[in-house]
This record gives C-alpha cells, sequence and structure tokens, in this order.
C-alpha cells in the first residue's frame, strides 16, 4: 500500500512538472504608420505602437490579401503577472520600392485605415 502512495506522489510530480504553466504569448498591437523620407529604392516607415516592458519586439509578419500588403508587428509577452503601465514605442519598417502603380498598405490588426502609395 505504501508503494502504491509513492508510486501515486512521483507520478502526480512528473505530471505537474509536464504541464507547466507558460506565461509567454505572442501578441500583435495596433499601429500607428507614419511615412518617412528615405532613398529612392525603399519605402519606409516609422511605426509606433504601445508595449509593456514586459514585451520585446519579435519581429514583423507580412502577407498579402485582395491587393494589399498587411503589416504586423510581433510583440512577445514574456511574464505570468506583468502589471508594468504601457509606453510607447517606435519601430523603422522599409520595403523595396515596388513598381509603378498605386500600392496598399494595412498596418496592424485593429487598423482600418489603409495608405495608398502612386508610384509614377
Amino acid at each position: 500500500m505504501k508503494f502504491n502512495h509513492v508510486l501515486l506522489g512521483i507520478v502526480c510530480l512528473v505530471a505537474a512538472a509536464c504541464h507547466k504553466t507558460t506565461c509567454t504569448s505572442e501578441n500583435y498591437p495596433p499601429i500607428k504608420a507614419t511615412r518617412i523620407e528615405g532613398s529612392a529604392d525603399s519605402l519606409r516607415f516609422n511605426l509606433s505602437y504601445y508595449t509593456s516592458r514586459c514585451e520585446s519586439f519579435n519581429g514583423y509578419q507580412e502577407s498579402d490579401s485582395a491587393g494589399i500588403h498587411v503589416v504586423y508587428i510581433k510583440s512577445l509577452f514574456q511574464s505570468c503577472d506583468c502589471t508594468d503601465t504601457l509606453q510607447r514605442t517606435e519601430r523603422s519598417f522599409a520595403v523595396k520600392t515596388p513598381g509603378p502603380g498605386t500600392h496598399y498598405y494595412k498596418w496592424g490588426p485593429f487598423n482600418g485605415a489603409i495608405d495608398t502609395i502612386v508610384i509614377q
């Protein structure tokens, strides 16, 4: 009987170790974009968003949908109990200048605005 309790205790400890709570998650904050001057071979933007000190920049996610180039900022949240206040963060973003025509850019998941850029 004692052996069964010890065995059960070991199984519970192993199961708890296998099911650790992870407090890491990837977020996609709302972005505000402002076009800035740059070289002729690229379109440059200043992207601003709000983040806490518990988050770190984790790259961009880009996709094309119905002729619109959509850009998200990936923010990695790494805390279970962060109560930090938000701070404004800025990142520069550049894309190779596309060919002549009208091009559309959308920034982040919650911003309905679409920037229109005409290249002649």
